[in-house]
């Protein structure tokens, strides 16, 4: 067994049943590899789109797998940086086996370049990867590989970057698969010193609820990385009965209209979510890392009124945050948390006043969004409701970035069996869209629908031959068009007084996706109304790929935004989240 199906295996072990490729000279051994190993390989038509499959398809497993890219050196690892990046800052495991030149061949002399295709890929990995590390045997041993590779599936999750020169990849690796055991082992123990049977902050919160009159439970995706199931967050809430919000990249993990939901709160946010975060007591943040977007650039007026327990696996997360008043910091792992407190919990606490007041917010809410989006145009907002509703629960893979995706991500109500998974949450990469959508497919083997942007769908339209090639793939496409880039001409025109290539008026061609979609042998549909949009999702055979140009009509309007407004010293600073309003 040469080294490259050394590492293979290692890998297979982990549960990882797809691998994401694009072949290349200097990993042909670790192509070959793959190829004949019991792993299903997809092979993309771009390295980012390899990454970003193999990324999707661990967030599809709920971050319990690990995705499993295989690229060349060079330019092929060059070109997976964007979306190695979005895995490492949105805590996915990931494993990127890359190719890299002959050990004699290596830049060793500080020239530019000296290698066919090389790079200093571990220096350009260092910075978003939990780990970069070349692996040969004589150097490493099994233990230190142990601990490297355990690291993507370990603490807080993320991205492993091994590289393998070419002669390293067909050395013969001597007692094989007795050593794959014992690093498997290895890695298993590791991961199992994570788990504790004591909470300090268990033992705070349980303290905390007793004296707290307005308590809220913030469910992050912290919790859903750390491996918590939808059942065990549903048996929290409804054991202590206290009001749940969400962050935009955790708001799908229970029924939109369960009693105890109650939103994301935000800057782009429901108003009754922000009065109830605001009004509350007592915050008990679980995996949530208080980023800017999702405090509305104010992480100490984010609960403000409230005393604040903030629970994270990053002690570099807290750090960033200490500065927050009234709070309370715990490092902590939120699966010991969460079972420590679910063992000790006993005495139930009266908190009905607020839970009534809190659906009465809802309640208010809700009359206001549907005066506000009355009107049966294909729109954003309708869009997501059609969507949400649909019996056939779809998995759905949305780009993070674009005017017309937050409104969706925003009004999407799941129905707590329905998923709603972001194309680089963090990052906010256009384009990520349908990579992510072929790896999340690959993963659960069932129908997943895609929403990307028009301009977006420009920057990996290549993977179309991907899903061509893979035809148990059943992607349904549905491309939000506004004719450019809506979010960034809404800025110019405000911030600038011009337009700058953001549409066909600054500069950009007019995109045909009917013939784009002839190209490639995909059925493709317009879609003007709200009745042709639903027509298709309901007479879609689940098994072809569709592409569907949803023109979007009446979508200047995305709910109540935090607004910025300068200070005492004229100094821009954002208005506090209550103050949002319709």
């Amino acid at each position: 067994m040469n080294t490259a199906t050394f590492l293979v295996k290692i890998i297979e072990k982990t549960g990882v049943d797809t691998a994401f490729s694009l072949v290349g000279g200097m990993a042909m051994h670790i192509n070959r590899a793959v190829g004949e190993s019991s792993l299903n390989v997809i092979y993309c038509n771009h390295e980012q789109a390899v990454a970003s499959a193999a990324e999707a398809y661990s967030k599809a497993y709920s971050y319990t797998k690990p995705g499993l890219a295989v690229v060349t050196s060079g330019p092929g690892v060059t070109n997976t940086i964007t979306s190695i990046a979005s895995a490492y800052y949105d805590s996915v495991p990931l494993y990127i086996l890359a190719g890299q030149v002959k050990l004699a061949d290596i830049n060793v002399y500080d020239v530019r370049s000296r290698g066919a295709q090389e790079t200093p890929q571990l220096d350009l990995m260092k910075c978003v990867t939990k780990k970069a590390f070349r692996y040969d045997p004589s150097v490493i041993s099994d233990e230190i590989l142990a601990q490297y590779l355990a690291l993507a599936i370990s603490d807080r999750k993320g991205p492993v970057f091994v590289e393998i020169p070419l002669d390293i990849q067909s050395l013969i690796i001597e007692n094989a698969d007795f050593r794959i055991d014992n690093v498997w082992m290895s890695i298993c123990s590791i991961i199992e010193k994570q788990y504790t049977e004591k909470s300090t902050a268990a033992l705070e919160i349980i303290l905390s609820l007793a004296a707290a009159k307005k308590p809220v439970f913030m469910i992050g995706n912290g919790l859903r990385i750390a491996g918590v199931e939808r059942a065990t967050i549903l048996k929290l809430l409804e054991f202590v009965r206290v009001p749940a919000l969400f962050t935009t990249a955790s708001f799908d993990l229970i029924d939109y209209d369960h009693e105890l939901n109650f939103g994301c709160a935000g800057g782009l946010a429901a108003t009754h979510s922000n009065q109830i975060l605001q009004q509350a007591d007592l915050v008990v943040f679980c995996g949530v890392r208080l980023d800017l977007l999702t405090t509305a650039f104010n992480p100490n007026g984010y609960g403000s009124n409230a005393k604040r327990i903030i629970i994270d696996i990053d002690q570099n997360e807290l750090n960033k945050n200490s500065l927050i008043q009234n709070a309370l910091f715990y490092k902590e792992n939120i699966v010991n948390v969460l079972n420590y407190f679910l063992r000790n919990y006993s005495l139930k606490y009266n908190y009905s006043e607020w839970l009534a007041l809190c659906k009465k917010l809802k309640e208010l809410d809700a009359v206001s969004e549907k005066l506000a989006f009355a009107g049966n145009y294909l729109n954003s907002y309708n869009l997501s409701q059609i969507i949400a509703k649909n019996k056939n629960n779809f998995y759905v893979v949305a780009t993070a970035s674009g005017y017309s995706i937050e409104i969706v991500a925003r009004f999407f109500k799941p129905n707590g069996t329905n998923s709603y998974c972001w194309s680089g949450h963090s990052l906010g990469s256009m384009g990520l869209g349908l990579p992510n959508a072929i790896g999340a497919a690959a993963a659960i083997r069932k129908p997943v629908i895609c929403i990307e942007g028009d301009g977006g769908m420009l920057l990996n339209m290549q993977e179309l031959y991907t899903i061509a090639a893979n035809k148990n793939l059943a992607i349904l496409i549905i491309i939000l068009n506004n004719n450019g880039y809506e979010s960034i001409m809404k800025s110019q025109r405000r911030l600038l007084g011009g337009e700058f290539g953001a549409s066909k008026s600054s500069g950009l061609a007019e995109i045909n996706f009917e013939k784009i979609a002839n190209i490639v042998n995909f059925k493709y549909q317009k879609c003007t109304t709200v009745n042709e949009l639903q027509n298709v999702l309901d007479s879609w055979d689940m098994k072809n790929a569709i592409i569907v140009d949803a023109s979007l009509s009446n979508d200047d309007f995305r709910g109540p935004a935090v607004k910025t407004k300068l200070d005492d010293k004229g100094k821009p600073i954002s208005a506090p989240i209550d103050e949002i309003s319709w």
